[in-house]
């Protein structure tokens, strides 16, 4: 690996790469790389990187880059990252580690330790070629907008939503953590879609067009919805808009809401399609604490810039970056408030006996990129393995945030799977 890793050619990429000095911008200090083959130190002058050096035994470095000899072989080893080794973040779940004064530095600065790790493993290995944006729907880019009065836990708020389609079979949309329909505008404006659904992409209280609920004294309390609280605003949304039988679509949190929708109300929905939805909890990486999303002496733009890292490597840099815009425009601790269902309440060990995949279709579609893509224990392989009649279906090139970041690959890819989901609806009987 020494031969390997150039300093100088580090150095001359990382200072000409503008991203990285814009997401860096106002930091200057000591950047280390604890390779186990060669430690360097990047010396960064207001967002960009003006030396490289031996390491100094008297020269302490503000953040450190750490991480166990194998994973710098492989992260090294590929112009196209094995999933897990594509991004800082989900690098964490191999044993990566930056280091350093975490609410004075790391956080603050998180997009733009992100971006150098790239530009260091682009830099050794080659870039991946990432997907042309594609804009091809603009002739049928035409939801509408609406807002509607709903009543769900004791509570009444004034929820948006978008609708779209023409199709006889009613779809519900729910996004990621602590984001909001935007994230479904590229498949709102697919013709295949709308020949066989009519959409619905809502806001959930205190999510995007949708504002807190109505009389709650949010400035006094920490946002913490939980599963039932969540299950119930999206059965009073279909109550609401009258939706018979309509498939219920959604991804990361939208994806452990639509398996708990299938066990706790089943009877509710036709059938039940969970984006990177998991069984249970898959071990979270040390030192994680989901507070810190909360807190105020952390940046808020910490959360974003972890969700950006979870996009996928070869994802169109366009729709790469809008999904991090959508996460950065979120009120603080929403994400938080989200994540504490998707990271500790959600598990089907306790309720996935309830459900009956043979009535009603239950598919789980993951990413390649997904962080639990290959956990046949935790993550959305254990749902076919231990939920009988559901299915499992990973998809290459695919990340965590597929409808948004990589909209035109996410939508050929769904496509055949949902027209598989009908026939299966129409085989249990379902019109």
């Amino acid at each position: 690996m020494t031969a390997l890793v150039d300093r100088q050619k580090i150095l001359a990429a990382a200072g000409s790469d503008k991203e990285l000095a814009y997401k860096l911008r106002t930091y200057s200090g000591r950047v280390r790389f604890d390779l186990p083959e060669g430690a360097f130190d990047l010396v960064v002058e207001d967002g960009v990187p003006a030396g490289a050096e031996e390491v100094h035994a008297d020269l302490a470095a503000d953040v450190t880059f750490s991480a166990p000899a194998e994973f710098w072989s492989t992260a090294f080893s590929a112009a196209v990252p094995p999933a897990g080794y594509e991004s800082c973040v989900v690098g964490m779940t191999r044993g990566l580690r930056i280091v350093g004064d975490f609410g004075g530095t790391v956080a603050p600065w998180q997009s733009g330790w992100a971006r150098l790790y790239q530009v260091v493993r682009e830099t050794v290995a080659g870039a991946p070629v990432r997907k042309p944006f594609q804009d091809p729907f603009r002739e049928t880019d035409n939801a509408v907008g609406r807002y509607v009065y709903v009543s769900a836990n004791g509570q009444e708020a004034r929820i948006y939503y978008e609708t779209s389609g023409h199709g006889p079979i009613p779809l519900l949309l729910q996004a990621t953590a602590g984001a909001d329909g935007r994230q479904y505008r590229h498949l709102l404006a697919d013709p295949r879609m709308q020949e066989r659904f009519t959409m619905y992409a809502y806001d959930l209280p205190y999510h995007g067009k949708s504002l807190p609920p109505i009389g709650v004294r949010w400035w006094e309390e920490t946002y913490r919805p939980g599963r039932d609280g969540l299950i119930n605003w999206v059965v009073a949304i279909a109550d609401t808009l009258g939706l018979d039988n309509p498939y219920f679509m959604g991804c990361s949190v939208g994806g452990q809401l639509a398996l708990d929708l299938a066990a706790e109300r089943g009877d509710r929905f036709g059938a039940f399609i969970s984006l990177n939805g998991w069984y249970g909890n898959p071990p979270l990486f040390d030192g994680f604490s989901n507070d810190m999303f909360r807190t105020p002496s952390i940046a808020d733009s910490y959360a974003p810039a972890l969700n950006f890292g979870a996009t996928a490597p070869q994802a169109p840099e366009p729709n790469a970056h809008e999904t991090y815009w959508i996460y950065r425009s979120a009120f603080p601790g929403i994400y938080a408030g989200d994540n504490d269902y998707f990271a500790y309440e959600h598990d089907l060990k306790e309720n996935g006996h309830k459900i009956d995949a043979h009535a009603k279709p239950v598919y789980v579609v993951t990413g390649e990129y997904d962080p639990a893509s290959d956990d046949d224990v935790n993550g959305g392989p254990a749902v076919e393995k231990f939920i009988p009649g559901a299915k499992f279906i990973k998809v290459a090139g695919l990340g965590h945030f597929a409808p948004c970041d990589d909209p035109i690959g996410f939508g050929d890819a769904i496509v055949p799977i949902l027209d598989e989901v009908i026939a299966k609806a129409a085989s249990a009987g379902q019109s």
